[in-house]
């Protein structure tokens, strides 16, 4: 069994005239989250983990200072109020 399987929820099907069996379902990683506002960053690409899906980093976050971390809002705001403290 592999590790990502191990800890996998079960979900119980009843087939039509069998007895039930568990499947093991594979664990879903959701929408990145802003760390400060909570909101969905819509950049960031949801995906599965299996063995065969494996997405390049550049195409779950995006290529920006505090890609995937942090949404657009946010990191506009935090610019404004740098930009702002140098002067």
């Amino acid at each position: 069994m592999k590790p990502s399987e191990r800890f996998a929820k079960k979900v119980w099907r009843k087939p039509p005239k069998s007895p039930s069996k568990g499947h093991k379902m594979p664990n879903k990683s959701g929408l990145g989250r802003c760390a400060i506002c909570n909101e969905k960053i819509t950049s960031s690409k949801r995906k599965l983990l299996r063995r065969n899906f494996s997405p390049a980093k550049s195409t779950v976050r995006s290529n920006r200072p505090y890609g995937g971390y942090i949404c657009n809002k946010c990191l506009k705001h935090q610019a404004v109020k740098e930009t702002r403290a140098l002067q």
